[in-house]
């Protein structure tokens, strides 16, 4: 055999044997972050809303912009002292900002709508207009019927003071109706410290995936090890505690979660913290 033909042979023995190798490293005997058991536990919390927000809108209208902004004025002490004489416990009014813009009159709004030139500009109404958010706290000590009354009283005292209430129903197009805004909701009804339920969540969902984890190893004929990862947590061996505690400090962190942020709902009950987490157990 020439030396050529000995050089090709050992050159296809190698890397035959490269592969071979490649093959067996790369085999699922020796991919040890692929093996065990990955399941996603689910954990809720359910906590009733302890603080309940209602938004109110002051407006002062006029030809002249004095007019305007003295009727708002008027309308803005009113609306003060009617929120304040209510005396309800936890009750917060605070601005929200204000806002100038000119109105089109009816007869304008009619040319409009019909395709001709709008003229007389002088005539169009100017408008000074602030938004109030009306805030209750401490609401989760009273009964239904109790924060029924609360709100009820709140709304009326607003209305009698010439604040409109709720969300704004105002047509983008005059003349045109929206299906979306045929509903003027009143209240939002909200949950603060959103960070401490969602930590008792992560322990539900951990419980939670524990728990089927063990069912999937019984009925494989396994045995349930140690966590390797949980949500993307890493792969390092330290024990569940440990990888929880980084879970919810890497989610608090990563959200902002804070003691002020709130989860709110148009739904006068309990609302549901939800949270998902996955996780790897080895297999002993």
């Amino acid at each position: 055999m020439s030396g050529l033909s000995r050089l090709i042979q050992r050159s296809s023995l190698f890397s035959l044997t490269l592969l071979f190798c490649w093959g067996v490293m790369n085999s699922p005997a020796f991919a040890g972050e692929s093996e065990g058991i990955t399941v996603i536990g689910l954990g809720s919390v359910d906590a009733k809303p302890d603080v309940v927000e209602l938004t109110g809108v002051i407006i002062g209208q006029g030809q002249l912009a004095g007019d305007a902004v003295t009727k708002f004025h008027g309308n803005r002490r009113r609306a003060e002292a009617a929120f304040k004489n209510l005396k309800v416990p936890g009750l917060e009014v605070m601005a929200e900002g204000m806002s100038l813009y000119s109105s089109l009159n009816a007869s304008q709004i009619q040319a409009m709508m019909r395709g001709m030139a709008v003229n007389n500009a002088g005539s169009q109404e100017l408008s000074v207009s602030e938004t109030l958010k009306l805030r209750v706290t401490g609401i989760d000590k009273l009964s239904s019927q109790e924060l029924l009354e609360t709100i009820v009283r709140i709304v009326d005292s607003g209305k009698d003071a010439g604040v409109i209430i709720g969300n704004d129903t105002t047509p983008a197009v005059p003349g045109s109706y929206n299906a979306s805004k045929a509903r003027n909701t009143m209240a939002t009804f909200k949950v603060t410290k959103v960070k401490e339920l969602k930590e008792a969540a992560f322990e539900a969902a951990i419980k939670n995936a524990r728990e089927q984890a063990e069912k999937l190893a019984k009925l494989t004929g396994v045995k349930l090890g140690k966590v390797t990862s949980i949500d993307g947590a890493g792969h390092a061996q330290v024990g569940t505690a440990a990888i929880y505690r980084q879970l919810v400090t890497r989610n608090v962190s990563a959200s902002g979660f804070n003691h002020s942020e709130e989860q709110g709902s148009d739904l006068m009950k309990e609302i549901p913290i939800a949270v998902t987490v996955r996780v790897t157990y080895s297999i002993e």
